[in-house]
């Protein structure tokens, strides 16, 4: 590939912006890696096969994109920038590149079924690999784990604070909804943390991680969407007790046997929803089940 190592250098980056009359855009989180040792880690941990589709999200310039290209059957890469977007399917046409799907859209507004529409011949993601937009990360990842159900892995980089929320547990100060869910759907793991600002450019305030987040492959023991329902609404308000809370929610139980619930289950009636493990919400929600609305 071409520019495989220009790619990487911040005046390469300036100057290709410079041409095209591009701009990266705060809004859009936009901070694209510069270090090429880092994003070969990154492709090194994803554990990437020959005959797989890989989803990217935010590739920028596309430092992660051509290199998945030599690696995998088929990259879709979603760019919400017009301008990289256009400049990306220039660059894939130059290099000659059959492989590699480029979407400008904003991701967190498409559903599965606009991604896939836009597949050639490749096969639906099995996998996710992205240096993911700091704006959008927490969110990309919780939209891809619940409804790509053909995504078996994600591994990106995203912020250091993104990564502990995701790995969190009960009683810590980064331990919310989403530590839950995504702990229900999925496993977790920090591969590295504290990476240096300077790995990017523009560098951000905060320091990165590189995380994977692997989909659980047995039958869940609950229903997903009640399971939402109940540790969202667990959540709703931190200085509420959970009984308030789900009262809040409107599940359709009276506070008395609510009560009586959490007591069984939990022997106070007054515990907080950070207080519960994943394990606790799967009990909870197996005892609430049969008083849900339906």
């Amino acid at each position: 590939m071409d520019d495989g190592k220009n790619i990487f250098s911040p005046s390469f980056i300036t100057r290709t912006l410079r041409e095209q009359s591009l701009s990266l855009k705060t809004k859009f989180g936009q901070n694209l890696l510069i270090n090429r040792d880092l994003a070969l880690r990154i492709l090194q941990y994803s554990e990437l096969r020959k005959n797989s589709t890989v989803l990217e999200i935010g590739p920028g310039l596309g430092a992660l994109t051509f290199f998945l290209a030599e690696r995998v059957k088929q990259v879709i890469s979603v760019e919400i920038d017009g301008g990289l977007a256009r400049y990306l399917k220039e660059k894939t046409h130059k290099l000659g590149l059959k492989n590699i799907e480029l979407i400008n859209g904003d991701f967190l507004r498409l559903h599965p079924d606009d991604i896939y529409a836009d597949i050639s011949d490749g096969g639906i993601p099995g996998k996710v690999v992205s240096n993911f937009p700091y704006n959008i990360a927490l969110k990309a990842i919780l939209k891809i784990i619940d409804e790509y159900e053909s995504v078996d892995e994600v591994v990106g980089t995203v912020q250091n604070e993104i990564a502990k929320r995701i790995v969190s547990k009960p009683g810590e100060k980064n331990y919310s909804y989403i530590s839950v869910y995504l702990q229900f759907l999925a496993n977790s793991t920090i591969i590295k943390k504290n990476i240096s600002p300077n790995n990017f450019f523009p560098a951000p305030e905060v320091e990165s991680a590189i995380i994977r987040v692997s989909r659980v492959k047995q039958e869940l023991p609950v229903k997903k969407n009640l399971f939402k329902k109940i540790v969202k609404a667990g959540f709703s308000n931190r200085r509420k007790n959970l009984v308030n809370n789900l009262l809040s929610a409107d599940i359709g139980m009276k506070k008395s046997a609510l009560q009586t619930i959490i007591r069984h289950h939990f022997h106070n009636i007054k515990i907080r929803a950070e207080q519960l493990s994943v394990m606790d919400f799967i009990e909870l929600t197996k005892g609430l089940n049969q008083f849900i609305r339906k």
